[in-house]
């Protein structure tokens, strides 16, 4: 005789995907300070000092580093003589203008990774219905007796 399995059991199973969706959502969620991310770059001012037509060439740069004045391509072109932009610096002969750059946490990245672990989640459980779900439809079709009309 089959002992019924209780309804208890599903409470704890949905439970725990419950718990473990909530701790991923939370572990991708959290602020940037949080997980000890790096500072946002700053932003420099810097003035345009040639300028390059934007199908020949780039606009150059000079600012301000500690007193010293430096001078740059700045990657972009189209800027008057004279004109202030604000740019970053790369570590290279070249500068990105911070209008280029992103604003905030990279939160595409981190959405995309809670919809892959909540799609994984569901997977499982939707392979795990799959394998202990009772058997609903008979395993062989009752043949037609041969006496009577069908």
């Amino acid at each position: 005789m089959a002992v019924p399995r209780s309804p208890d059991r599903w409470v704890f199973i949905l439970l725990v995907f419950g718990l473990v969706g909530i701790g991923v959502a939370v572990a991708l969620l959290v602020p940037l300070k949080v997980l000890g991310a790096e500072q946002p770059i700053r932003p420099v001012s810097a003035t345009v000092v040639e300028t390059g037509s934007c199908g020949q060439g780039m606009d150059t740069v000079e600012w301000d580093a500690n007193g010293e004045k430096k001078q740059a391509k700045l990657d972009g072109c189209g800027h008057r003589k004279g004109e202030t932009v604000d740019i970053v610096l790369t570590g290279t002969d070249m500068v990105q203008s911070a209008a280029s750059q992103p604003v905030g946490p990279p939160i595409a990245s981190r959405l995309t990774a809670l919809l892959l672990s909540l799609a994984a989640g569901a997977g499982g459980f939707y392979a795990f219905l799959f394998r202990y779900a009772p058997l609903r439809a008979p395993a062989v079709l009752p043949t037609p007796r041969q006496g009577s009309p069908s």
